[in-house]
């Protein structure tokens, strides 16, 4: 969830505005006697913060009361740093810090200071710091071990600075640089939030999007908007946090035969370098088509099915069948029961249970489930495959791109001629192909390599296609590996299925991804 973060206590223990708006705050920053506030506000907000469940971070800055720390100081990096143990010595035992005015834009940009700043935070046992994603600050929290709260700014618009290739807030001497409408500051949030996104045009009508990242957002105490502004963001995000604790199957349902399933989720990359695969569901694409046709994040938890179970819903909601075809039907007390027609929304109660029969198509079968306390669309007309997939080989062929070891192959052109079948030697890992002998590699012992999602390695035996639950390296030959469009396709071959390839270009399969996408972009605006 995003966090709302306001500057606290700069205009006294007692102001009515800063008090109404600890009421809608995650995380207050309170101002330590730098470029405002002192002992008696930080005192005063401490115990209201503390009364309301709202998290304190110290609002360090440069000591300069009479610019309200917004102007640069020459000061030596001494002088400045017991100047932040002196503020930050009003919060005892507060460990999240945020800067304020010069010393947080400077910092930003000097990687010498933030260098300094993150050094200083690390030796005062100052855990986490406020910082934008794309700043000096940012990257030296993070080499040491400091953790980022990226931040965002609602009431301020952006600019994007071509030289230094970051985001910056326009100078508040700039016109328009203060969002002073509560609607234009929400539809602000809404993108940053949702869409990870800013305008740095300056024209909400003639927008120019850049990415950005944000764990909390801001709002200034001292603007006209705050309180409101405040008060509508928090309700809207506390109502989609209900939406989100409503999403998925975890909690919502009980199996009353288990088959053969499980929970899964969206692959997680990164760690690869320290031998963990990504994971996740083996057809991704139908587990996020799911959750967008039932309003979900579309990696909420699914109930992946590989051996069908019987379910017995828990919580009122929605539901919808994606990925292999299985007959299912839906039985509601003593009624008789219901066909569940595949890749259409239903509504379902608490005590409902869905049985399945045989399969028709494909290997993983997704029931994807929202609360009825959650929202989301009504349910409508069925939304097949066919409908989404534009972006898949018309011939059901499987696209490849060449390997770093392709050109040790002696026949390449084989790998295309052969009729390959899947074996039942096969599951999360790979999937080991059987087909003519003759693909052979001039190719001797080889020093192991890192393997990714669809890569195709050529095994004495026979050719293996590694899906996401693979090992992170191996020593044979990388012929081929799958295009990323394609590997969703995978996980619904089944044991002793024919299965052909075609090669593509590059480009090729950068323009199917695009295509793929925008298959997923047209259900989240639905």
């Amino acid at each position: 969830m995003t966090l709302i973060n306001c500057d606290i206590g700069e205009q006294g223990p007692l102001h009515e505005g800063d008090r109404k708006l600890m009421a809608f705050l995650h995380i207050a920053n309170l101002a330590c006697d730098g470029h405002a506030g002192d002992k008696e506000s930080v005192a005063a907000f401490r115990a209201l913060a503390e009364k309301l469940g709202v998290r304190l971070a110290a609002h360090l800055s440069y000591p300069d009361k009479p610019n309200f720390g917004r102007a640069g100081m020459e000061i030596t990096d001494e002088k400045l740093l017991a100047a932040l143990a002196a503020q930050l010595a009003l919060l005892p035992g507060v460990t999240l810090v945020k800067f304020h005015g010069a010393l947080y834009n400077e910092a930003c940009r000097d990687a010498r200071l933030a260098g300094v700043l993150a050094g200083w935070l690390r030796q005062c046992g100052v855990s986490g710091v406020l910082a934008p994603d794309d700043s000096e600050l940012a990257y030296a929290a993070y080499r040491l071990g400091v953790t980022v709260l990226r931040e965002a700014f609602l009431d301020r618009r952006y600019a994007f600075d071509e030289a230094a290739g970051h985001l910056r807030l326009l100078s508040r001497a700039a016109p328009d640089a203060v969002i002073e409408n509560v609607s234009e500051a929400l539809a602000q949030a809404d993108e940053i939030i949702k869409r990870c996104r800013v305008n740095v045009s300056g024209d909400p009508a003639r927008p120019v999007w850049k990415a950005i990242k944000a764990d909390t957002v801001c709002i200034h105490s001292d603007s006209p908007i705050a309180l409101e502004l405040a008060q509508k963001l928090r309700a809207a995000l506390d109502q989609a946090e209900k939406a989100v604790a409503a999403a998925g199957v975890r909690g919502n349902i009980r199996l009353v035969k288990p088959g053969f399933c499980g929970t899964a989720g969206l692959p997680a990359y990164g760690r690869q370098h320290i031998g963990v695969s990504p994971g996740g569901a083996m057809d991704c694409f139908s587990l996020k088509r799911g959750n967008l046709m039932l309003g979900n994040p579309e990696g909420s938890p699914v109930l992946e099915i590989l051996g069908p179970p019987e379910l017995e819903l828990l919580t009122p909601g929605r539901f919808v069948l994606t990925g292999a075809r299985l007959e299912a039907f839906l039985h509601r007390g003593s009624g008789e029961p219901a066909a569940v027609e595949h890749s259409r929304v239903y509504e379902a109660e608490a005590g409902d249970r869905l049985k399945f029969g045989d399969r028709s198509y494909g290997l993983h079968t997704y029931f994807c489930f929202r609360g009825r306390d959650g929202g989301g669309p009504a349910p409508a007309e069925a939304v097949p495959f066919s409908a989404v997939s534009g972006w898949a080989d018309p011939q059901g062929r499987i696209r490849v791109l060449p390997g770093p070891e392709y050109h040790c192959l002696k026949q390449p052109g084989l790998f295309f001629l052969t009729q390959w079948r899947t074996t039942y030697k096969m599951d999360k890992m790979g999937i080991r192909l059987a087909g003519e002998p003759g693909l052979s590699c001039n190719m001797g012992n080889m020093i192991s390599g890192a393997v990714a999602d669809g890569t195709i390695q050529l095994t004495p035996e026979s050719p293996i296609v590694l899906l996401r639950h693979r090992q992170t390296t191996g020593g044979y030959p990388r012929i081929f590996n799958v295009i990323s469009a394609d590997i969703d396709l995978l996980g619904q071959f089944a044991p002793n299925q024919p299965i052909h390839f075609v090669e593509v270009t590059l480009q090729e399969a950068r323009d199917f991804a695009r295509q793929k996408e925008e298959s997923l972009s047209k259900l989240r605006r639905t």
